[in-house]
């Protein structure tokens, strides 16, 4: 029973030690990016907006590659479809909110118009699958 108890702290004492293991790990690796970084915005703020850029972009290529490169392969006129209405919607919100900050709010109207007659052709008018392919699968 003596040894079942010891055990059972042991157990206790593993997992208070990873945690505590990963919480220090997690701060300095944090500390050992955070902070040259921090002193380079603070130095050259020019180069750290290049490096920064730099830097999310390659995350966001690593993470979002992989799938679209898989979507791509799996069905490209629907990824083209895909990625047309996503430009749709980007350019649809961007394009409008700059023209009103340009005081050109009849010019943003007819921008949202257009994006959103633009967005219901993509979406609704276009088949993913194609003119030729049967729609029933």
């Amino acid at each position: 029973m003596f040894t079942k108890i010891l055990r059972g702290y042991f157990g206790l004492l593993r997992a208070v030690a990873g945690f505590v293991l990963l919480l220090a790990v997690s701060v300095a690796s944090g500390a050992l990016i955070v902070w040259p970084l921090w002193r380079l915005a603070d130095t050259n703020p020019s180069l750290y907006t290049v490096l920064f850029g730099f830097l999310f972009a390659a995350v966001v290529v690593f993470f979002v590659g992989g799938r679209v490169k898989q979507s791509f392969l799996r069905d490209p006129r629907a990824f083209f479809l895909s990625a047309a209405r996503k430009a749709v919607v980007a350019a649809g919100i961007a394009v409008p909110v700059c023209l009103v900050l340009a005081h050109a709010r009849v010019a943003a109207l007819i921008a949202l118009v257009v994006a959103f007659a633009l967005y219901g052709f993509l979406a609704f008018g276009l088949s993913p699958r194609g003119r030729g392919k049967s729609s029933a699968r």
